[in-house]
């Protein structure tokens, strides 16, 4: 196996880049339905959150890094209400 690929799996990172087609686009209604399942990355905050999903975005639009991170912010945002 690649050292490199030994090492990252080591350190459990991720094989890929963050963002794997390197194109960022600004958020807007139209982009939002445009997109495949699976291919927004949407910023780890609040704020983020709330204006993706005011503009018709839905958990399934979004990668799987952003859902881990949206369920995380969920998570602790109700743990903080508790």
């Amino acid at each position: 196996m690649n050292l490199e690929i030994e090492q990252k799996l080591a350190e459990n990172k991720t094989l890929y880049k963050d963002i794997l087609d390197g194109e960022t686009m600004e958020l807007t209604r139209k982009n939002i339905q445009k997109a495949t399942p699976n291919g927004i990355n949407v910023v780890n905050n609040g704020f983020a959150y709330s204006d993706y999903f005011k503009m018709g975005g839905t958990v399934a639009k979004m990668s799987l890094k952003s859902t881990k991170n949206y369920y995380n912010y969920i998570k602790n945002k109700n743990v903080e209400q508790e």
